[in-house]
């Protein structure tokens, strides 16, 4: 076994301490007080540059569902969907407008985010002593996510080649409360959720595989992990323990990159995670706005295997995601 990942310092208050430069790289428990980039911002940079988005998952014994609002400077993106792992369905909802937020838009986890478009509504509204209400509606759905304010974020600062730094702040296996009306049927569910955020100015060329998990060990401790690999030097992996937070080392992925469907491994090099992913379906989108292009698969599904010397399961969802941006 490798040797333990390092422990988590307090994250500093802001992102700018006062200098015109970013806090250090590094992972912290807890979150940044002051997410301004106003520091970095011009020259084209809040455009050009600077990526955010706010990412919601729950996930229930029947239902999977993710919710994102994105920020990508040029155009703004959102999408919903549910699938129901009973019945084999999926139901997604999904828009692209350009400049579709402000320049002076300030992303924060604890501000509200919306965006509408067509006829389709997203609105994330923060409460600091609740959580978060998370809302869509549409012709088609209406979706209501009650996320509580619990357990400790994963903050992760890293450098990026040419820019000023990535930012993410991530929670993971908290209670929520999932309710929709879908085709005029109705559905009220308690759930489990994960939040990840992120501000930042990504590398230009950036690749990812990211894991996002929700379950339980065997004895019954709640577990939430969250995973990357060729991003960020391994900076945002966490497990979430009943609610206690512990970094993970350096994580890898094993799969088929020509078949998303089939069984993907996650390890992580310090021998506490070894698990198999089992892919139920997935959602892709590819995109191409002249100077950005993303290509993006989040297969979603079931989970199996060991975390230290547990043996564990769950649902959550894992991704591969190229850009150019």
């Amino acid at each position: 076994m490798h040797a333990p990942a390092a422990p988590l310092a307090s994250a500093p208050p802001a992102l700018d301490a006062g200098n015109g430069r970013p806090a250090a790289s590094g992972r912290y428990r807890g979150a940044i007080g002051d997410l301004s980039t106003a520091a970095w911002d011009g020259g084209g940079r809040r455009r050009l540059q600077r990526k955010a988005w706010l990412y919601v998952s729950a996930c229930t014994a029947r239902y999977s569902v993710g919710y994102a609002i994105v920020d990508a400077g040029l155009i703004a993106t959102a999408f919903v969907y549910v699938f129901d792992r009973e019945t084999k369905k999926l139901v997604e909802e999904k828009a692209t407008l350009p400049f579709g937020f402000a320049a002076s838009f300030a992303p924060d986890w604890r501000r509200p985010w919306q965006l509408a478009r067509a006829g389709k509504r997203w609105q994330v509204t923060p409460d600091a002593a609740r959580g978060w209400q998370v809302r869509f509606e549409s012709a088609r759905l209406r979706l209501a996510l009650d996320v509580e304010r619990g357990g400790e974020g994963l903050t992760a600062i890293s450098s990026a080649p040419g820019r000023p730094f990535h930012h993410t702040w991530k929670l993971c296996a908290v209670p929520s409360t999932l309710r929709f009306t879908l085709d005029g049927v109705a559905v009220d569910v308690p759930a489990s959720s994960a939040i990840d955020f992120t501000l930042g100015y990504p590398p230009r060329s950036s690749l990812w595989n990211w894991a996002s998990l929700d379950g339980a060990a065997d004895d019954g401790r709640k577990l939430g992990l969250n995973l990357v690999a060729h991003f960020m030097n391994g900076l945002e992996n966490g497990l979430w323990l009943d609610g206690e937070l512990l970094p993970l080392a350096q994580a890898s992925f094993a799969y088929d990159p020509a078949n998303l469907m089939a069984a993907w491994r996650l390890r992580t090099e310090d021998g506490i995670v070894d698990i198999r992913f089992t892919p139920e379906g997935q959602r892709t989108e590819h995109l191409n706005a002249l100077v950005l292009r993303s290509q993006f698969a989040q297969p979603f599904g079931r989970f199996e295997g060991h975390v230290g010397q547990a043996r564990v399961r769950g649902f959550g969802v894992v991704e591969e995601h190229r850009a150019l941006w």
